[in-house]
């Protein structure tokens, strides 16, 4: 166990260390989820609440600051590394947890929940624990368990909707292997936390017309009316990617072998249905690639069983740390001359440069208390945290689509700094009284330009007419 401890503990300080030296600035949503710890709410437009929660708690100890955001990921990434190996440890061999616990950090979808703080990161961890509970769960009826189990989906839920794939998963794995459980009643008291804890969530979307389950549904439906090949390979090459490479290309190999036996079994159908179904749902519309990322936990726990006894071990490893450094240190491409690879337009970090700078320039045009009004909410986020004072911010919508910012208040009238991609919108400039001032600024990634944002501090700016947007 030493040295399954020393390397996430390496892990750990070195993302640490990261978060401090390297100039990534919070991405829009870090930013965002951020910026709704200053509006505590039962629930928000886009996801549950903890994401919220977890923020405040940790903005309360370390301040406003980058560190007090990602501080979550980082920690909640090493102990569940940690219990990953206790528990494959307990069920099978010490190779194999070592495996299981130290691969799948090195991996870019796991890299990335460990270091940024999005619902991801919290469905993740919670997701996992509840896994490895209800497999105790299954194994023994304890009443304890199943409780613990159910109020750990209620927390899964509580990080991400997509928690909800526990339910049928769990259902499953009882049709398949533990069917006379069933006629148990402990499994079904295991919904009666779960339930609890997601009642906020519901009341709250009741309140307000259900609207975060309409913007699930839109995320959800169908786009295409025949079957879309191009979305589905581009599906695939994410999960490629995020997997780094082999062990998604072991992964088929690894759930039928698993379908062997009720152990194993268990790892497959709390993975493999997930899988399939965001793989279904890219056939018609276009799907994030993190979206399953929550189901391959289970999925590496296989993986790690068939890599304890392959060839493949090293090389997996190796694939993975060098996709891993390349990950969190894009300009290394430039320097080896690779840049075309992956240019500075298509680099995934670019997200997350120039907001910081975003903020000096327009806390030297605020002269006074100017409000901060922008379209985008994404800007609106990085504002709110960049800005010195962290002012409230606001989004109008011009016909973009729906956030949470529509939900708050918006009384920005007077003078303000407005912030856009572009040149100012016709509509915002007849509101106000004209420009009193007016900058562009470039944000530079890797000597290419990357963003350019245009500022202007308007005179007496009256509320603009706002486009609702058609679509959640």
């Amino acid at each position: 166990m030493i040295y399954v401890l020393s390397f996430n503990l390496l892990l750990l300080f070195f993302r640490l260390l990261y978060l401090l030296l390297y100039p990534l600035d919070l991405t829009p949503e870090e930013a965002q989820y951020w910026d709704w710890s200053r509006h505590l709410d039962l629930s928000y437009y886009s996801k549950p609440p903890l994401v919220a929660y977890t923020n405040f708690l940790t903005g309360k100890l370390f301040g406003v600051s980058e560190i007090g955001v990602r501080i979550t990921p980082i920690l909640l990434s090493f102990l569940l590394s940690m219990l990953t190996y206790l528990f494959m440890r307990h069920l099978f061999d010490h190779r194999s947890a070592m495996i299981a616990s130290t691969l799948p950090q090195l991996t870019v979808g796991f890299s990335m929940n460990s270091l940024l703080m999005t619902t991801d990161a919290l469905l993740v961890f919670f997701w996992s624990l509840a896994v490895m509970v209800l497999f105790f769960a299954f194994e023994k009826n304890s009443l304890y368990l199943w409780l613990l189990a159910g109020f750990l989906a209620g927390l899964a839920f509580l990080s991400k909707y997509p928690a909800v794939f526990l339910l049928p998963c769990a259902l499953l794995f009882a049709l398949f292997y533990r069917r006379g459980l069933l006629k148990s009643y402990k499994p079904y008291l295991s919904l009666l936390p779960a339930l609890l804890l997601s009642l906020p969530v519901l009341y709250w979307n009741y309140k307000r017309d259900f609207v975060s389950f309409k913007h699930v549904s839109t995320l959800a439906s169908k786009s295409s009316e025949v079957l879309n090949l191009q979305s589905f390979l581009e599906f695939l090459g994410g999960q490629l990617l995020l997997l780094s490479v082999l062990p998604f290309l072991l992964l088929p190999l690894a759930w039928w072998r698993g379908l062997g036996a009720s152990k194993t079994g268990f790892f497959v159908l709390f993975s493999l249905p997930v899988f399939l179904f965001f793989a279904l749902l890219s056939t018609f519309k276009r799907v994030e690639a993190n979206w399953p990322g929550f189901g391959y936990f289970t999925a590496f726990l296989l993986l790690s069983l068939q890599l304890s006894k392959s060839k493949l071990l090293l090389p997996t490893y190796l694939l993975a740390l060098f996709l891993f450094l390349f990950l969190h240190f894009t300009p290394l491409l430039d320097l080896l001359g690779l840049g075309g690879l992956v240019p500075p337009k298509r680099d995934p970090t670019k997200v997350g440069v120039g907001w910081s700078q975003l903020g000096v320039v327009v806390s030297q045009m605020r002269k006074g208390e100017e409000k901060i009004i922008t379209p985008h909410y994404q800007i609106s986020a990085e504002l709110a945290f960049y800005v010195k004072g962290n002012p409230r911010t606001y989004c109008i919508n011009l016909g973009r689509r729906m956030n949470q910012y529509d939900l708050w208040k918006k009384d920005y009238e007077g003078d303000a700094l407005f912030v856009d991609y572009r040149p100012i919108d016709p509509k915002v400039l007849s509101a106000s009284d004209g420009i009193i001032e007016s900058r562009e600024f470039s944000v530079i990634w890797r000597g290419q330009e990357v963003k350019r944002f245009y500022i202007y501090r308007l005179k007496n700016l009256r509320k603009v007419e706002e486009k609702m947007p058609e679509s959640y």
